[in-house]
C-alpha cells in the first residue's frame, strides 16, 4: 500500500488586486458577518445556509457593484441537491431567525 503524497504547501492561485480608482475609497459596512445563518426572503420557497465569504465586485466585472456574499446552502435547503454555494445581493438576504420565528 503506498502513501499519498501530499504537497508541503498549499497551492494557491496568484492574486490580482484591481487599480486603486476602481474601489471607492470606503467600502461599505457588512450587514452579515461570517458563519451568520442567512436565507432568500424574496422567494416563495427560499435557500438558505451560513455566509462563508464576501467580495466586493465592481461594474467592470460585475452588472451589480457591492458586497456580494458566499452561501454555503444547508443540506436541508430547496436547491442543495443541485448547488452547494451560491452567491447572493446583500439585500436579497435576511437573517435566518427571521424565518423560523
Amino acid at each position: 500500500m503506498s502513501k499519498s503524497k501530499c504537497h508541503p504547501h498549499p497551492v494557491i492561485p496568484p492574486v490580482n488586486y484591481p487599480d486603486s480608482d476602481i474601489l471607492p475609497k470606503n467600502l461599505p459596512n457588512q450587514k452579515y458577518k461570517l458563519g451568520d445563518l442567512v436565507y432568500w426572503h424574496q422567494v416563495k420557497n427560499p435557500d438558505f445556509g451560513r455566509v462563508s465569504g464576501v467580495i466586493y465586485t465592481t461594474q467592470s466585472n460585475c452588472k451589480v457593484e457591492g458586497l456580494h456574499y458566499l452561501i454555503s446552502l444547508d443540506i436541508d435547503s430547496p436547491s442543495r441537491s443541485i448547488v452547494h454555494y451560491d452567491f447572493a445581493f446583500e439585500e436579497d438576504l435576511a437573517p435566518l431567525d427571521e424565518l423560523c420565528s
